[in-house]
């Protein structure tokens, strides 16, 4: 039955273009040529599908099961915003329809649009609670609740998701979340732990909930529950012992907690599993800086980073600027400008190479033109970046454009200025050239002070 199917579409769709325009408006033909498109579709050639569906969209505009096929279409195809575009107008055409409904919400899914998704889906839920009360939208209107701090409602939501899948870990996140609105932190590091153990739970996402969790305690939140919190990381890199997100984050709690070595095991175990991985080359560069290795030793592992992610890889320009950065340290100029010069025939746009190598050239007064050119780059680029300013502003004041140079000196000052010892001198300095000599004497007392504050 189905070659025969497969058969009468090849015949139909092959003299389509043919079809007179009155033929074309009638029913039955458009039913019958809706047929064969979703019959191939159904046997994997959505190409062919999707091709004979869009000629049915342009002579029968504003169908709605014309618009829900060819957004089924485009969806197979991975044309997630064309299928949006054609769900809602199936949507539009006939609200009543679930399918169009259900299909239009997991696209919006599909494309990060989350919450309007859930919108749908709930509207569903409440239309047809028989088919759409599941562990997923009992979640979804638990989360809604708990946004509008009903936070009872939102508990018996969470927990009806549990009780018809006990480890459908959004639910237990949802649930831990009314545990620490209400402040029962017990409950809450309970519902946590069960979240961690989970390991059908995604790992990356996983971390990343309890790496923001850890970016919003302080210090006695640390001081009470700090145990706690060391075995949800722990338990993070025991569930998931070769997941690079879990040793990142267990890596990064206990180094940056202090608890260094513990922290460095956790980062060496990333390296040895990812030699490859940008980010375990990068944490293994900063751990260097921050335990005194040589300059040598720094521009050697910035090296490893460049040839692993390759000269021409964007994520490896820091490590690029930090090879001319460091030769600079070392007052070894003309490396740190030949390691400049590599950078930028990478990127000729990367900014923080372009103002360092413009700041560098101004201290030796040379090259004032070329210097001029890459600091003018960036604050076109980042005109409320104040040390951007600040060295735009004092090129200019060295090529003797002390009037052109104020205004970008007034213009830091708005965004951190006051902040920089060095700014505020330059500023001084500038104001002086002009004449201007009570206000350069005001940021000469601001500069002495925030230079006596460093000490």
């Amino acid at each position: 039955m189905k070659k025969l199917v497969i058969i009468a579409v090849a015949l139909i769709f092959p003299f389509a273009g043919s079809v007179t325009a009155q033929s074309a408006r009638n029913t039955s033909v458009l039913e019958t040529m809706l047929l064969g498109a979703v019959s191939n579709m159904q046997t994997g050639n959505i190409d062919n599908a999707v091709k004979h569906l869009e000629y049915l969209d342009k002579n029968f505009p504003g169908n709605d099961a014309v618009n829900y096929w060819l957004g089924s279409g485009y969806a197979m195809q991975g044309k997630l915003e064309e299928a949006q575009k054609h769900l809602e107008a199936a949507v539009q055409a006939d609200s009543t329809n679930v399918w169009y409904k259900d299909l239009l919400a997991n696209i919006l899914m599909s494309r990060g649009r989350g919450e309007e998704a859930s919108r749908i889906y709930l509207k569903l839920m409440e239309e047809h609670p028989s088919k759409y009360t599941n562990a997923y939208t009992l979640t979804l209107l638990g989360n809604r609740n708990l946004g509008e701090y009903k936070d009872s409602l939102a508990l018996d939501n969470f927990e009806k998701a549990l009780m018809l899948s006990p480890d459908y870990a959004p639910a237990i996140l949802g649930k831990s979340e009314v545990y620490r609105m209400r402040g029962n932190i017990p409950g809450f590091f309970a519902s946590l732990d069960e979240m961690v153990a989970n390991p059908s739970f995604n790992p990356a996402a996983k971390c990343d909930y309890v790496n923001q969790l850890l970016q919003h305690i302080d210090y006695n939140f640390f001081r009470s529950w700090g145990a706690q919190l060391d075995s949800l990381v722990s338990r993070c890199a025991q569930v998931h012992p070769t997941d690079s997100s879990a040793l990142r984050l267990a890596g990064n709690w206990f180094y940056g907690t202090e608890r260094k070595e513990k922290g460095r095991e956790y980062f060496n175990r990333f390296e040895q599993a990812y030699p490859e991985n940008l980010d375990a080359q990068y944490l293994k560069l900063q751990v260097m800086m921050d335990e005194g290795s040589t300059a040598r030793e720094l521009i050697d592992q910035c090296e490893v980073i460049v040839r692993t992610g390759g000269e021409k890889n964007p994520r490896v320009m820091p490590a690029l600027a930090t090879i001319g950065d460091t030769y600079h340290k070392l007052g070894q100029e003309k490396n740190a400008f030949k390691a400049y010069d590599r950078a930028l025939k990478a990127d000729p746009e990367y900014l923080p190479v372009l103002n360092n190598y413009a700041y560098y050239l101004s201290l030796q007064k040379k090259r004032l033109k070329k210097a001029a050119a890459m600091s003018k780059k960036t604050v076109e680029k980042d005109p409320d970046n104040a040390t951007y300013l600040d060295t735009y502003g004092w090129i200019l004041y060295l090529q003797g454009k002390a009037q052109q140079a104020k205004p970008y000196f007034k213009h830091a000052m708005l965004y951190g200025g006051r902040d920089s010892k060095v700014i505020l001198e330059h500023y001084a300095t500038v104001l002086e050239a002009l004449g201007e000599t009570d206000l350069a004497k005001s940021f000469r007392l601001l500069a002495e002070k925030k230079r006596i504050e460093e000490e």
